[in-house]
């Protein structure tokens, strides 16, 4: 069984179990808060936190981070030198949005009215210590994967949605209630980098304060957090064009996307993440590669057939409780629909952009996210104000495909076009059968068996076609 889809099954079994806490604390807040002011400035306040993990502390901390890691003779120095200095700004970023909050809704929903702007400003003086929290995370994190332990790292994130739904449950105690699930993410923040802190030590970690050495990670962290940063204003258009639109769909947009998320993190970032510490350093770059990519097409491709078949169902056996209508599921589901068409796009974007970080190159990988921001700025004000949320979303899907594109014409990765042809015709057949059989009943049991029998029946098509990822899976579960 290769590496690749080792490491990434165990990374992929975390992550969905991650990703169903989840999707079960969206559950809590979709049921208590619906569509609405309260609900659109929570998603402004926790939107400013999430783009920095994404950018600062995953994205490109651990993409400058991991290659050198591997080199530098003094590990647990380097290290250090690295919590040291971006602690530093870290916690300078915290106290500044502590002193003007509302720079946080002035930058991600200008286009918002006043109630969700005053809310937002205060909800994200309570998020924004999130950041520091994530950002020891990501290091902690980071220095495990080096030695390829996966699974626990990616199980982590669970304490931030149990932090979430404990404050949902108890946002009667708090005024507005929505103050509730927010102060839930912050502790949710801390738990998580906590709970890597004993796996770190057994890695070899212990914090001394030291800067020496960290003039090698700058000069790869810069050019990658920039990269990352042009990416992530993808968000800031995302929300700003969504609060143009008209109340409620900011809110439709964060339900649709952490849906969206869950095949993503589950899939995508498990390949992409696993990639970055088995590339780095190794002479078998491209066989790696290879795998990566087969593994990527044998899980992106059925998730996306299936999400864009059964979008209406799955959003409402989710999220249909409470202040949560159906008409609200309706264009959830409109929205989720658009956002999987990007699923096996973005999922090989994360690929190659990591594959590239192994080698050191930042460039490319920028250069692809340019492409695709602008990309995303223009087809999101044309599509988002004439489609509204729907509009966005196939904005973002579609300046997915345009960034792929690009890095694979500059790449040119060894592809296996048997291989994905066989992928494709058994995802083709599952979505045909779960397209017919969606007539037979709406009940909500239903859709479960859906999803179970989808699952069944594409495993069951590679085998026949005698996809090796297919065969290699069951292997590893028997063991």
């Amino acid at each position: 069984m290769t590496k690749v889809l080792k490491y990434g099954s165990l990374f992929a079994l975390a992550t969905l179990i991650s990703r169903v806490t989840g999707l079960l604390r969206d559950v809590f807040l979709a049921n208590r808060f619906g569509v609405g002011v309260e609900f659109d400035a929570y998603s402004i306040a926790i939107a400013f936190p999430f783009l920095l993990r994404r950018a600062f502390a995953e994205g490109a901390m651990t993409s400058a981070f991991i290659p050198l890691y591997k080199e530098k003779p003094d590990k647990n120095e380097f290290a250090s030198a690295v919590v040291t200095s971006l602690g530093i700004v870290t916690i300078g970023l915290t106290i500044f949005v502590e002193i003007f909050p509302q720079i946080v809704p002035a930058l991600l929903a200008s286009g918002a009215n006043t109630e969700t702007k005053l809310l937002a400003a205060k909800l994200a003086r309570i998020s924004m210590p999130f950041v520091v929290f994530i950002f020891l995370w990501a290091v902690l994190y980071a220095i495990q994967n080096t030695s390829e332990r996966f699974f626990f790292p990616a199980l982590s994130p669970m304490f931030m949605n149990l932090g979430i739904i404990l404050g949902v449950i108890s946002c009667k105690f708090f005024n507005p209630r929505i103050v509730g699930p927010t102060v839930g993410f912050t502790l949710g923040g801390a738990v998580m980098f906590l709970s890597l802190i004993s796996g770190a030590r057994k890695a070899g970690f212990s914090y001394r304060p030291t800067f020496a050495g960290v003039r090698d990670f700058f000069k790869l962290f810069f050019p990658a957090l920039l990269a990352m940063t042009v990416s992530e204003f993808n968000v800031l258009i995302d929300v700003n064009v969504a609060a143009l639109v008209g109340p409620g769909s900011v809110s439709i947009l964060q339900y649709a996307n952490r849906f969206y998320q869950l095949p993503f993190g589950v899939f995508g970032v498990a390949i992409s993440t696993v990639i970055l510490p088995l590339m780095s350093g190794d002479a078998e770059n491209s066989q790696h590669l290879k795998d990566a990519m087969r593994t990527t097409f044998f899980l992106s491709i059925p998730s996306t057939v299936g999400l864009m078949v059964l979008s209406e169902r799955l959003i409402v056996l989710v999220y249909q409780h409470g202040a949560f209508t159906h008409s609200d599921a309706i264009k959830t589901a409109t929205a989720l629909l658009f956002y999987s068409l990007g699923l096996p796009f973005y999922s090989m974007m994360a690929l190659l952009s990591r594959t590239c970080h192994a080698k050191k190159d930042m460039k490319l990988p920028f250069k692809a996210t340019v492409i695709s921001f602008v990309s995303n700025a223009v087809l999101d004000f044309v599509l988002g104000l004439t489609f509204k949320t729907a509009g966005i979303a196939l904005a973002t899907a579609l300046s997915g495909v345009i960034g792929m594109a690009y890095l694979l014409l500059k790449i040119r990765p060894d592809f296996d076009v048997k291989h994905f042809q066989r992928v494709l015709f058994s995802s083709f057949v599952m979505g045909t059968m779960l397209m017919v059989l969606d007539h037979v009943s709406p009940s909500r049991l239903f859709t479960i068996a859906l999803v179970m029998l989808g699952v069944i029946v594409y495993l069951s098509l590679c085998l026949v076609l005698k996809v090796e990822e297919a065969h290699q899976l069951f292997k590893f579960i028997r063991k």
